[in-house]
């Protein structure tokens, strides 16, 4: 085999090899796995979410800046119907929670909330003084 040919076979190769990745992207059918994942909170956000203190947030299918858009949000709901010991009922931003509460007390209670929403879910965990 010539140089000149052996060249243009190594060429063609290489074209192939990195053409490969960009037809393995572009399938938009494809399934896209996405790991839950904590969100990381500053002491500024784990006390201006809605209650007294959020002390952690993961998200899995969404980001953690629209995760804590469905914290505020819920706590929100939750203020609107029967102050801070209220819950929310209704969805927020499309999402369904549902809250257990642990640790009551008549001064505080803790809760775990989970929202989900079509494959996405935001989980996190407040503390509410009364």
């Amino acid at each position: 085999m010539s140089r000149l040919a052996r060249t243009s076979a190594l060429l063609s190769a290489l074209a192939l090899l990195a053409a490969v990745p960009a037809l393995a992207s572009a399938r938009s059918d494809a399934p896209t796995a996405q790991a839950a994942r904590s969100c990381h909170l500053t002491i500024h956000q784990q006390q201006h979410l809605g209650t007294t203190y959020v002390t952690s947030l993961r998200v899995s299918g969404t980001s953690c800046r629209n995760g804590r858009t469905v914290v505020k949000s819920f706590n929100s709901c939750r203020h609107e119907h029967h102050h801070r010991a209220g819950s929310c009922h209704h969805r927020v931003h499309g999402y369904r929670c549902r809250e257990h509460r642990y640790n009551k007390s008549r001064f505080s209670y803790d809760s775990l909330t989970k929202c989900k929403k079509s494959g996405r879910q935001v989980a996190f965990r407040y503390t509410q003084n009364t």
